[in-house]
């Protein structure tokens, strides 16, 4: 091949790589826009041992919207989010509804660090060593949020940090 060749091969390459960038950035869809398969079925049973020692089977809060959150200590997005959470469990645990955080990949003293430093206050368990309840419900990556309705149903999950007004509008809804 001549020099001429292997140019227009080049340049033929680095046009086709910058044309798979520009895809990629402008026109893929968002990955925390992708919906879980598990949306609109069951939510699968699960029962923990909470950080201070409280045992809690999520089947005992059929009737009551139920939001699921698998977080980590070391997740950035988990302490942006912290708050947002609480603040949510303080406005409507009194009115019926259930907050649940499973710590996975993550060590106990850790955790229990993270939450005394976020002042979190609801139901807060680690997930086993296998990872079985994360595996379970598909967690990809964390945060994941997971909103379940009274019967039990998933209605909506959050990749990434969920917001305020995201979980207002669930609940508002459930009741």
């Amino acid at each position: 091949m001549s020099k001429r060749s292997f140019i227009f091969l080049g340049i033929l390459l680095g046009c086709s790589i910058l044309a798979i960038m520009l895809y990629g950035l402008f026109f893929a869809s968002n990955p925390k826009e992708i919906p879980s398969a598990q949306i609109g079925l069951k939510a699968k049973p699960f029962t923990v041992t909470t950080f201070d020692g409280k045992k809690i089977s999520l089947d005992n809060f059929i009737g009551k919207p139920v939001i699921v959150n698998f977080w980590a200590s070391w997740c950035i997005s988990c302490r942006q989010e912290a708050h947002i959470l609480e603040a949510a469990h303080q406005k409507f645990t009194p009115k019926g509804a259930v907050f649940i955080g499973i710590a996975i990949n993550d060590t106990r003293e850790a955790s229990l660090a993270f939450i005394k430093r976020y002042g979190k206050t609801y139901l807060l368990a680690p997930d086993d060593k296998l990872g079985s309840i994360s595996l379970d419900y598909g967690v990809t990556a964390v945060p994941e949020t997971f909103f379940i309705d009274k019967n039990g149903i998933i209605i909506n999950k959050i990749l990434g940090a969920t917001g305020r007004a995201t979980l207002e509008e669930f609940l508002n809804e459930q009741l």
